[in-house]
């Protein structure tokens, strides 16, 4: 099994992609991690998929466009998890947006980071919690890539995030009905 993130930002720094990726393995068993192509950009990403009445990409259609572009699980006998970290802002139908999206057993997982940061909502800076639920937000949408619903434990990386401080609440880690299950 192998988790392959694809930054899809020029901006986002190195340092924090590699820190991710180490505590993307801290939380997954059996499990080798690559970074992809960091100088994949937004220009490569079909217009079509911006809305422009919202400002917003839609994220099921960056899904899409992540799995016929990478065709996991197609080229090597390695199953393989695409995790892109998009720094834009998405929705999905029935949202007014997304923090992350995965399909529940797919291959390709996104997370979204304007609206983890603290400046998105004009409250101070905090690089650290920003890091923090870069985390939690990439290893929930990972577990849902492989398998797990979401989880009734509000401490449970799984547990639905509603709002940030719902995501702020929870730990990094699956709570052990979650860890069991993903070990199965």
């Amino acid at each position: 099994m192998q988790i392959a993130i694809q930054p899809l930002s020029i901006l986002l720094d190195n340092d924090l992609i590699y820190s991710l990726k180490k505590q993307i393995l801290s939380q997954f068993f059996d499990i080798s991690a690559v970074v992809l192509n960091q100088t994949l950009l937004m220009k490569e990403v079909p217009l079509e998929l911006f809305n422009k009445q919202r400002n917003q990409w839609k994220s099921n259609g960056i899904l899409q466009w992540l799995l016929q572009k990478y065709k996991p699980d197609r080229a090597t006998s390695t199953t393989t998890k695409i995790l892109a970290i998009c720094d834009f802002d998405a929705y999905s139908y029935g949202l007014n947006f997304v923090l992350g999206e995965a399909y529940l057993g797919g291959s390709v997982t996104a997370i979204y980071l304007p609206r983890l940061r603290q400046e998105f909502y004009g409250l101070e800076l905090n690089e650290s919690l920003f890091h923090e639920r870069i985390v939690k937000e990439a290893v929930h949408e990972l577990g849902h890539a492989f398998g797990l619903n979401h989880c009734e434990n509000i401490r449970c990386v799984m547990h639905f995030s509603n709002s940030l401080p719902d995501t702020d609440l929870k730990e990094k880690s699956f709570c052990n009905i979650c860890s069991t299950r993903l070990q199965q």
